[in-house]
């Protein structure tokens, strides 16, 4: 009888060990497939956040590159401008300067000036000539001599205190002010001259 529980005791756990293995190597299998999705997967994962900062990078670095062509092309237009402005300095506003300080130069562009404005078929002059305050003494003459027919058809002489040199002419009918000052010719002949040293500077 012993015996027999013997054997049946070893019959069971060698059962018991033979189920235990089974599932053992059941389990360890699934173990080793799940890890090998897993690994998969992490893999996957792996590549596509490669994939994603490679091309974060490259957008980066187009990003990068277009900054410094537009930056770089700014700057070489502010220096050109730069160059071309100071080379106006140098040459064209000195001989402005020059020509309106003539006192002559500008007697004589107002009476062409006085002469172009003068409407044939009305009597009166509806000027109005602004003059420097500080070149009074200056046209003195001028007035009485230059401009003595144009001021008794009406032509209107003022002296002003914010004029620094130059001259204006307004038309009292029609609203206008035409300006003469040194920095409006410099101007004006800017926008002539601007052209031919951007030719002169980089051809």
């Amino acid at each position: 009888m012993e015996n027999k529980l013997q054997a049946l005791a070893d019959k069971l756990y060698q059962d018991g060990l033979s189920k235990g293995k089974e599932e053992g190597e059941r389990i360890l299998a699934q173990a080793r497939q799940e890890a090998g999705r897993i690994l998969e997967e992490a893999k996957g994962q792996a590549g596509k956040i490669m994939e994603e900062a490679r091309q974060e990078s490259e957008d980066m670095r187009k990003n990068s590159l277009t900054e410094i062509t537009i930056a770089s092309r700014q700057m070489l237009s502010r220096v050109k401008g730069e160059m071309e402005t100071a080379l106006l300095e140098k040459t064209l506003a000195p001989a402005v300067h020059a020509a309106m300080e003539e006192k002559a130069f500008v007697q004589e562009l107002i009476l062409k000036l006085v002469s172009a404005f003068r409407p044939e078929e009305q009597s009166a002059l509806p000027l109005v000539l602004v003059l420097p305050e500080a070149d009074r003494a200056a046209f003195d003459g001028f007035l009485h001599e230059g401009l003595a027919k144009a001021l008794k058809e009406g032509l209107e002489v003022k002296f002003s205190g914010d004029l620094p040199g130059g001259f204006r002419i307004a038309n009292r009918e029609k609203g206008y002010l035409l300006s003469f000052t040194e920095e409006d010719f410099q101007a004006l002949f800017a926008e002539y001259a601007r052209p031919r040293i951007k030719q002169m500077l980089y051809q």
